[in-house]
């Protein structure tokens, strides 16, 4: 049977994808969360593990992993040779993150991602619109004239500042393409402190690195001394490097002398420094030029006035009404303008009012939300026109029969420990399929798990089970509680993308094709396919696939061994469990899973019984769906647990396809293993996991010899 994938538009997809070269956190990463957060649902954040990924995760900000690679260009020429590969690579990240998913937009946020989204763009037939999000000034002619040339190659460059505008952009040769959207703050989370709380403190706050000055603070608070007695100086901050460690250590010891001996106090970085900015007396910034200044808006946001350089950024945030601004690089100015600020006549006070008033009327963060939506909004537009005529018609081809998406389907999980997991999969379920019933089968949970099902309300059903009876039983005991026609299997730690596995629920109801049980692509976090559906074991793919890797035959050559690559659908031996779709009335007919399997293989169980019984699986890649991959498996087994994965492979290849074809399975996994070393060392790989495969299988098989003699 030939078939097609039928013209199915996702209606709530990823509008637009950004993506970050880094994740520390920093006044720029904290702006792209901000990006994420105006557009909610429709957006979605790839950027290296660490506290950026960490906060929009727990904002309910959708976050993609891509590969963390070093910053640093300067400090040796290691580094400058691999800078190029470096930004090669990311470029192949955001590729492949714009084929996974599919946005409308691609914002590359900051010049390395920037440079990648135009070298990703390069030679592709249907790209999404370009936005460069730039937030700093060039470093030099030489990567000047780079982002100079991605930046004419985007749709729309969108500056933090004018000054890095004009930095770009000198020319004014890109004045059609350029916005300014400044990054604002919550206003409700800051506020000033009485007075009484404030004192004479200073506050510098910010990464302690060359280029912002730090020196500068220290000096013109010990010339501002003989004047204000009482000053004080609160360096916040952390070095994100050796260079910034030994500047720290710098600081230290001028802090130590005696015209700053006691006035210098180093807490280093603060998680949360609403608390200082509301307690200082000013804060001051030192970089002779600043791109923008964050800090500079959540200290006006507090109530606090601002001593900083009269350049750049600052020019743009600070006036005579809420702060005093210094010739840059010159700590005299800089002491002048703190004891401007400090002297007893009630200026700070007044200051800090008019601070918080310009804060709420230029820097309220609903202002930025609602410009970063209409930039959106405009690049999708272009996006649109540039679509094919016949792309740009199936939406109105492709509506739903059913008037609510999901109507017909109930989807059914089984959980264990999978709290979190639980609140991302009925989230999105609720947004892209608001019509489907939900399934919750708890299997001995001791987190909040079926308090999430319950207060779900009605379209979730909670089944608790006080013991963990695994995926297969606890989908069976779900499954009668079903009363759709179409059943959608999923594991907890499923996200859907968009509303594509209709795309499966419309297959699977067509009177004109026989039951069948069909697969949708499965998506790591950072784009790349899951090996999510198999050749049948034993089959002419899997033996060849024991010898060659898919990854040595290219393109519809490594189909049959690979076919969850295939960009069309077809035909499998079996799918993993993570994602399936069927007719409930076929599901019901196998079971589906084998109640004696617990853990592991009873999906490759689930697909030779359903061979067997004339059931069709295929694998049909027009829909998506993220997997997080080993949610609980992982810590209860404490990583891979090989034997175990061997054992319940054997056992199902035993009683579904008899003893000749487990012997010839168990050779193909051997063989498959041991090339797989072979290539490995070849390569200067570690192949430590494959031998722990290859051990693993030879003691099931020693164990099942014994037993089968002892019996």
């Amino acid at each position: 049977m030939v078939a097609r994938c039928r013209a199915i538009v996702s209606l709530n997809a990823v509008k637009a994808l950004a993506v970050s070269y880094g994740g520390l956190d920093g006044g720029a990463q904290r702006d792209l969360l901000d990006f994420a957060a105006a557009l909610g649902p429709e957006a979605a954040v790839a950027c290296p593990e660490g506290p950026i990924a960490e906060r929009g995760r727990a904002a309910g900000i959708r976050v993609l992993r891509i590969a963390e690679r070093s910053a640093e260009v300067r400090h040796s020429l290691n580094d400058r040779l691999a800078a190029p590969a470096r930004l090669a690579a990311h470029a192949g990240d955001t590729r492949r993150l714009v084929q996974a998913f599919d946005p409308a937009v691609l914002v590359g946020w900051g010049m390395r991602a920037g440079l990648a989204a135009a070298a990703m763009a390069a030679g592709m037939r249907r790209r999404p619109a370009l936005v460069f999000r730039h937030g700093d000034l060039v470093p030099g002619p030489l990567i000047g004239r780079a982002v100079g040339a991605a930046a004419r190659r985007m749709d729309i460059v969108c500056c933090a500042s004018e000054a890095i505008a004009r930095d770009l952009d000198p020319t004014g040769s890109l004045d059609e393409r350029i916005r300014v959207i400044t990054p604002g703050v919550a206003l409700e989370r800051f506020g000033p402190a009485s007075r009484q709380q404030r004192g004479d403190g200073v506050l510098l706050l910010g990464a302690i690195v060359r280029w912002k000055r730090p020196e500068i603070a220290l000096e013109a608070v010990a010339a501002a001394a003989r004047e204000v007695p009482g000053i004080r100086l609160t360096v916040a901050g952390a070095p994100l490097d050796a260079s910034g460690r030994a500047l720290e250590q710098r600081l230290r010891r001028r802090a130590q002398e005696p015209d700053l001996a006691g006035r210098v106090h180093f807490p280093g970085w603060l998680e949360d420094p609403r608390e200082a900015l509301g307690r200082a007396a000013c804060v001051i910034h030192c970089s002779d030029c600043e791109p923008y200044g964050r800090v500079l808006i959540e200290a006006l946001a507090s109530g606090t006035p601002v001593v900083a350089p009269a350049a750049c950024g600052p020019l743009e945030i600070v006036d005579e009404t809420c702060g005093r601004l210094f010739a840059p690089g010159d700590p005299e100015a800089a002491a002048r303008a703190l004891i401007d600020v400090l002297r007893p006549s009630g200026r700070a006070e007044e200051l800090g009012r008019a601070g918080r008033v310009r804060a709420e009327q230029r820097f309220a963060l609903d202002r930025t939300h609602r410009r970063y939506r209409e930039l959106v909004a405009d690049a999708a537009a272009r996006s649109a026109a540039r679509r094919s005529p016949e792309h740009a018609a199936r939406p109105a081809a492709a509506r739903r029969a059913s008037p609510t998406p999901g109507s017909d389907t109930t989807l059914v999980t089984v959980t264990h420990n999978s709290e979190r997991e639980l609140r991302t999969l009925l989230d999105s379920t609720g947004r892209l399929l608001p019509g489907a019933h939900v399934v919750v089968v708890d299997s001995g949970s001791s987190d909040r798990s079926v308090a999430v099902a319950t207060e779900a309300g009605d379209r979730v059903t909670s089944i608790a089970i006080t013991e963990n009876v695994g995926y297969g039983r606890g989908v069976n005991v779900g499954l009668p509680a079903v009363r759709t026609p179409v059943t959608l299997v999923s594991n907890p730690d499923i996200e859907l993308i968009d509303d594509s596995v209709i795309a499966l629920t419309e297959e699977v109801r067509r009177s004109d094709r026989p039951e069948r049980i069909l697969a949708p692509v499965v998506l790591l976090p950072d784009g790349k396919r899951q090996d999510s559906v198999h050749p049948t074991p034993t089959s002419a793919p899997e033996l060849v696939n024991a010898l060659l890797p898919p990854a040595a035959l290219p393109g519809a050559l490594g189909l049959p061994l690979a076919p969850w690559r295939s960009n069309r659908p077809r035909r499998v031996g079996w799918a993993i469990g993570c994602c399936i779709v069927a007719r409930t009335e076929t599901l019901r007919r196998l079971g589906p899973f084998d109640d004696e399997t617990f853990l592991f293989a009873e999906d490759m169980d689930l697909g030779l019984r359903a061979r067997a019984a004339g059931i069709e699986t295929w694998f049909w890649p027009s829909a998506r769906v993220i997997h997080r991959r080993s949610h609980s498996t992982g810590p209860a087994f404490g990583g891979e647990p090989f034997e175990l994965l061997a054992e319940r492979r054997r056992s199902v290849v035993q009683r579904r396809c008899g003893p000749t074809r487990t012997r010839i399975d168990d050779a193909a996994q051997v063989t498959t293993f041991g090339s797989r070393i072979v290539l490995k060392r070849l390569l200067g790989w570690p192949a430590a996991r494959e031998r722990r495969q290859i051990e693993a299988l030879q003691t099931v098989r020693r164990r099942s010899t014994q037993h089968s003699s002892g019996a």
